[in-house]
């Protein structure tokens, strides 16, 4: 694995610095929007046992006290970003007792803690940017919830802040003054200031020619099926949904790992991207994937904002195998592990694409992997801490996946815009992935576009996806709603004319073949096709293929009178006829 070639970070002590690349993007966004709170990340826990809440408060001094990027503030200095380092930032423990309330009081006060601190809008000009309350709900039985802003944070950071808030505890429990962890040798703002250098220097400029011929000229927008039409402007409501994978199921990835020497990131998300192209009928698009970005040793035990996004390029098509599709995907994998450091950032700013303020740029959902549990190391003496779920309202993407693997099994969880899906929608994608996943342990060989939606959930799909004036601002054209039908369920009846059924697959072959000899003869975007036929299938196909070859197509009555006829011909500008053979035709016009 190869890296930009830099000398050792080397530590800044300025009391101002400059931001990291996704910080600033991150202070941007918050700029523009000052009551989002999609980029907080909450955690809340269940603590049973008999807990000392002020050692507790002060295990959290401590682990602030450690590390400066959770005593740093940001603010705009001379028009440009900053970070102000402070040497202390003030931290309260919020204790509420609920104990006095009825079971159904009790548990209502609960929700809306839990909820007040998830949806914390933080002021980024005021450190710390990391809350904590802590609810008392019985002699021994507590929830704690604890509440950071991504700008000071990420995943990576949770098992460092479990095990020193353990550590710090402990500490606290044998001595009743301030606690003092260990001092770092190095500090966030210093990993910022080293990575605009490098940028400076042009120690990037590998990594991103890699990543630009990956992508390619212009990244087609993933365009997914929504329950609701697209708001002109992206929002950030949303909700997650979980669900686990059958032990069964998880044992037979785990051997299809081993048989093809890939990680379970490789298939899982290879299995994603397959999902993604069934639901929006596309084989082109690109998927964002979080990478850790602490590459280098000195940053292991920090705190702070280093994740980076890896922006994959999916290309599949109807004829490859399922096993194809995760080979494809284990090479991406294995490129992007010799091009991690690049700042996604720099990416974004080298390319030309058009923005849509409706769309996250690049990419429009996420595929996450974690192995383990990071809260597993979180330990306050002989309290039992365990992780707590709590209603999440929040989502940064259209669709995101994160897929946790644990030795007592493997969960997902589907974070989704509210703005976009309804409830039922997710469940059936996470329904659908599981068969997916199914699929691709019975049937490796399995081509793309052989697979079907199982059952009724299928079915359920199929018809939570028929067209009405809710969703009329979103409308396709019906022939790329034939196309996805094709995809979906091939098989299924799509036209039905006395004793003659035609398949979606039929209909679509017939069309195609019918719209690339109009084609040949000529037919163009918005040019006017006569279509003079009788109640037929054959109708039905002349005109899905006059829409396929880009023409409009213009119905003929065949009981019309001649002159009516020559008259609509003319008037219209039409010049190719599609016709059935008995129709004669009154008219001075090409007949096919």
């Amino acid at each position: 694995m190869t890296h930009p070639a830099a000398s050792a970070i080397p530590t800044a002590h300025e009391i101002l610095a400059p931001l990291s690349f996704p910080q600033e993007q991150l202070w941007l966004l918050q700029s523009v929007h000052p009551e989002l709170t999609a980029y907080n990340l909450p955690r809340v826990f269940r603590l049973g046992g008999a807990l000392d809440d002020g050692a507790l408060e002060r295990a959290f001094q401590a682990v602030i006290a450690r590390h400066a990027v959770l005593r740093t503030r940001f603010a705009d200095v001379e028009g440009e970003a900053r970070q102000r380092v402070q040497d202390a930032a003030p931290f309260a423990l919020e204790r509420t007792d609920l104990r006095s309330l009825a079971p159904e009081a009790r548990q209502a006060a609960l929700d809306a803690l839990v909820e007040r601190t998830a949806a914390h809008a933080f002021d980024l000009g005021r450190a710390p940017l990391m809350m904590a309350r802590l609810a008392r709900l019985g002699e021994e039985e507590h929830v704690l919830a604890v509440c950071l802003h991504h700008i000071v944070s990420d995943g990576g950071s949770n098992p460092i802040l479990a095990r020193e808030l353990a550590e710090a505890y402990a500490l606290a429990l044998r001595d009743a003054g301030p606690v003092r962890l260990g001092a770092l040798a190095l500090q966030y703002a210093d990993h910022a200031a080293w990575q605009r250098a490098q940028a400076a220097q042009g120690a990037f400029a590998r990594e991103l020619d890699h990543w630009n011929r990956h992508l390619g000229k212009h990244v087609p927008a993933l365009d997914l099926l929504t329950d609701h039409p697209r708001p002109a402007r992206q929002r950030f409501e949303g909700a997650a949904l979980y669900f686990d994978l059958p032990p069964v199921l998880a044992g037979g990835l785990e051997r299809m790992c081993r048989a093809e020497k890939c990680t379970p990131f490789v298939l899982l998300f290879a299995m994603w991207q397959v999902l993604l192209s069934r639901y929006s009928g596309q084989d082109d698009f690109a998927v964002g994937v979080p990478s850790a970005g602490r590459q280098r040793e000195e940053v292991q035990a920090l705190l702070g904002f280093f994740v980076n996004t890896q922006v994959f390029r999916a290309r599949l098509a109807p004829a490859l195998s399922l096993r194809q599709v995760l080979r494809r995907v284990r090479a991406d994998a294995l490129a992007a592990l010799e091009h991690s450091q690049l700042p996604f950032e720099l990416l974004l700013a080298s390319r030309a694409e058009r923005r849509d303020p409706a769309r996250n740029p690049l990419f429009q959902t996420m595929f996450g992997l974690q192995m383990g549990d990071p809260a597993q190391a979180l330990r306050f003496g002989e309290v039992q801490v365990e992780p707590m779920a709590f209603g999440e309202k929040s989502a940064k993407f259209d669709l995101s996946l994160d897929v946790t693997v644990r030795p007592e099994g493997v969960r997902g969880r589907l974070e989704y815009s509210t703005a976009l899906f309804e409830r039922g929608t997710a469940r059936r994608l996470a329904d659908f992935y599981v068969a997916l996943l199914e699929t691709l342990v019975a049937d490796p060989e399995r081509l793309v576009g052989q697979l079907v939606l199982p059952g009724d959930a299928e079915r359920e799909m199929l018809r939570g996806w028929e067209y009405n004036e809710a969703r009329y601002e979103d409308a396709r054209p019906v022939h790329e709603l034939i196309e996805r039908r094709v995809v979906l369920q091939p098989d299924e009846p799509a036209v039905v004319f006395g004793d003659v059924i035609l398949s979606y697959a039929e209909l679509n072959a017939r069309a195609n073949r019918l719209a690339h000899h109009l084609i040949a003869h000529g037919v163009r975007p918005d040019l006017p096709v006569g279509v003079l036929m009788e109640r037929s299938v054959e109708m039905v196909v002349s005109l899905l293929a006059v829409m396929k070859a880009g023409g409009a197509y213009v119905p003929i009555d065949p009981e019309y009178p001649a002159e009516r006829i020559a008259y609509m011909l003319q008037d219209s500008g039409v010049s190719l006829v599609l016709a059935q053979s008995h129709l004669a035709l009154a008219a001075s016009a090409q007949v096919l």
